[in-house]
């Protein structure tokens, strides 16, 4: 019956239990039942435990009924404490709330006002009201949740007192003790809950224009359903994250085994052509970094649910989305299997001749064959075919949006900027190396098969099978499109909000544009001094605008109320980002300025492309959550932001932690809150 957030608020009835068995028996003498005992401790075991003390009694530590019953008494009064911050977290929701629906007209169809101001009013008003309904439904079920904690403690705090009174002959507990505790903490007193139940009925008819319950509305407009725990279902449980964790497990060990596979010595190595063999990496490049991308938007999305930061809020996605990090765990792990399977049967075909070739007088030597195409060829459709094969839970609307999204990024400045655009326009900055593996993967794809010497030398050269003329101009054009499209954000964001913030941003992206086309010259010492400006540039930027953190926060802890995560992880991230960046600038120059070593290239290539993938997924947690808290960007014209159901996974880990309850990041309100995720601090 036990909620698995609340766990450590209620009742510990099993630890009262053995107590209250060495007060029965304080020299741990158990004679198996009450009749057998001395006729002196039939009576009230505090006076007979308490001589047994004065007496010198060798267990020192021995509870007496004394002790026994404050600590019952300390636990009823927590448990109330307890209840009463959690209807007060309520009661400051349904406050909010009300205040919404009010200001924004939300009980009224009308799309005078739009929340977002980029956005069309009757989409903005729309996904708002569905976020109140979805709010509302929340409060409602965490009602449900502390009147069904209240009654549990209470029936928890009855059956320990009569146990008490049966193994002590007496009836102080039931008759003096429950009924005063009981009164003190109001644990049977519902009529608050009623009250506060009636309200968020009146407001979800006023939001809904229907006269049924909150989770009916959320019912009717495609909100999810609740479970027999009275929280809204969630496919997340403890066995699929058993399966992921065995997945993650067997995949690193199968990278593994591609590895020694690599490191074995080949068959037949006069002919063996190492040039040869990894002229195909860029296609299983291009899908690595593609996989990469998914595993890290459900590590985002996972890490937002866990640390209470509502980013489909922020993101402004539709309420009615599904969409869980299981699900881009899903297909991650689906589509990760079979690049390890398609990689290692490569690896071990081209290595060992398993297959006959095909075509081998027309290729580099005898071992080149025209089936080695088929395998990145077959990888790469079949990762297309997993990305587009319909689902009930990411239906292609949603699909559509991003794709929308992506085509706002790519025609700024034509298209107002809100937040989902401008992390769109960031994210494409991160795969600019996953962007240029594109056209090598295409030079691959559509060169003769099987290679040719020509076409081998090139790799030699470039590091892909591309003409001089692709790496001319096709490439540092490809980099440069990112950073050219988010300084054109940069500057419609400064034309409609006039903030010359934005002009300082659009000089990060522009330092970022001159080390793409410096990379291209001669000039060592200009390349060093461009890449370590447009680094620096990008870390303080990151740390200080996007992240919202200064020496205040870091050194003195202070101004981090709101904020989700505590001040390690931001010392953390803080490293981490600087050095991501330092190796990020490797991303953005040809790699053969870096070494001339084809093997060392590759592995380099693909390590620093997956690094900046990774600190991009890091950056987009805290840009999202200083976001929620803060509206840095001013992409919002309210402040609310809905709070989500489930207690985070620091709650469960340190129920007494203090914490902030924020329904926006203007307002706070300092509580153990239990029924809606809360704003931690250190």
């Amino acid at each position: 019956y036990e909620l698995p957030e609340w766990k450590g608020h209620y009742l510990p009835y099993k630890q009262l239990k053995k107590e209250l068995e060495k007060v029965v028996h304080p020299n741990g003498n158990s004679h198996g039942n009450d009749e057998e005992q001395p006729a002196a401790s039939k009576g009230l075991a505090r006076t007979s435990s308490w001589t047994a003390r004065q007496k010198g009694s060798q267990d020192v530590n021995e509870f007496t009924d004394r002790d026994w019953i404050q600590h019952v008494e300390s636990e009823a009064k927590r448990i109330g404490v307890f209840v009463d911050r959690g209807i007060d977290g309520l009661n400051q929701q349904l406050e909010e709330l009300q205040k919404l629906i009010s200001e924004s007209g939300l009980a009224v169809v009308d799309h005078s006002e739009a929340i977002d101001a980029y956005a069309s009013a009757d989409e903005e008003s729309s996904h708002m009201k569905l976020h109140a309904l979805q709010a509302l439904g929340n409060v409602s079920i965490g009602v449900q949740r502390l009147r069904a904690f209240a009654e549990l403690n209470y029936a928890a705090l009855y059956k320990i007192l009569k146990k008490h009174d049966k193994l002590l002959k007496t009836k102080f507990g039931l008759e003096q003790l429950f009924p005063r505790l009981v009164k003190e903490t109001n644990l049977s007193e519902h009529s608050r809950l009623q009250v506060l139940n009636d309200e968020v009925k009146e407001l979800s008819m006023k939001c809904s224009q229907t006269s049924e319950s909150p989770e009916v509305a959320c019912l009717i407009h495609g909100l999810g359903r609740t479970g027999r725990d009275m929280t809204l279902v969630n496919p997340i449980s403890h066995r699929s994250e058993l399966v992921l964790s065995f997945f993650l497990g067997s995949s690193l060990a199968l990278f593994l085994a591609i590895g020694v596979l690599l490191a074995l010595p080949e068959k037949s190595p006069k002919t063996f052509s190492e040039a040869y063999f990894l002229t195909p990496i860029p296609v299983f490049r291009v899908v690595f970094s593609y996989l990469l991308i998914l595993w890290c938007m459900g590590a985002v999305a996972k890490i937002c649910d866990q640390w209470d930061v509502n980013h489909l809020f922020i993101l402004n996605v539709d309420p009615r989305c599904r969409v869980t990090p299981e699900f881009f765990f899903a297909r991650a792990a689906t589509l990760t299997t079979i690049w390890i399977l398609i990689f290692g049967m490569y690896v071990v075909d081209y290595k060992w001749k398993v297959l006959p070739t095909v075509w081998a007088s027309d290729g580099f030597n005898k071992r080149s064959s025209f089936h080695f195409v088929f395998y990145p060829l077959i990888l790469l459709l079949l990762t297309v075919i997993g990305t587009l094969a319909p689902s009930t839970i990411c239906r292609n609307r949603y699909k559509v949006s991003v794709l929308q999204s992506v085509r706002r990024t790519c025609l700024a400045p034509v298209y107002s900027v809100d937040f989902a655009d401008n992390m769109v326009g960031d994210v494409l900055t991160s795969i600019a190396k996953p962007i240029e593996d594109v056209p090598a993967a295409v030079c691959y794809l559509l060169s003769h098969h099987p290679q040719e010497e020509e076409v081998v030398q090139r790799f030699i050269l470039n590091g892909d099978s591309c003409s001089a003329g692709t790496h001319r101009w096709v490439v540092p054009f490809l980099a440069a499109l990112p950073f050219w499209f988010r300084a054109l954000q940069c500057c419609r964001r400064w034309v409609d909000t006039k903030e010359q913030r934005h002009l300082w941003n659009l000089g990060k992206y522009l330092c970022s544009l001159m080390v793409v086309i410096v990379s291209r010259t001669e000039s060592t010492m200009l390349l060093v001094a461009v890449s370590t400006t447009a680094t620096l540039y990008a870390f303080f930027w990151d740390v200080g605008l996007d992240w919202g953190l200064s020496y205040k926060e870091l050194w003195l802890r202070s101004d981090l109320t709101g904020r989700q995560l505590p001040v390690k992880a931001y010392w953390l991230c803080s490293l981490l980002d600087i050095f991501a960046r330092s190796t990020w600038v490797f991303t953005l120059m040809p790699t053969s300025v870096v070494t001339g070593n084809i093997v060392v290239r590759v592995i380099l290539v693909s390590v620093m492309s997956s690094i900046e993938i990774i600190r991009r997924s890091m950056w987009a947690v805290l840009r999202i959550e200083y976001e929620q808290v803060s509206n840095a960007s001013g992409f919002r014209a309210l402040l609310w932001v809905p709070s989500k159901l489930n207690a985070s996974s620091a709650q469960q880990a340190q129920p007494e932690r203090k914490t902030s309850l924020s329904v926006g990041p203007s307002q706070s309100w300092d509580a153990t809150q239990p029924l809606l995720s809360s704003k931690h601090s250190e």
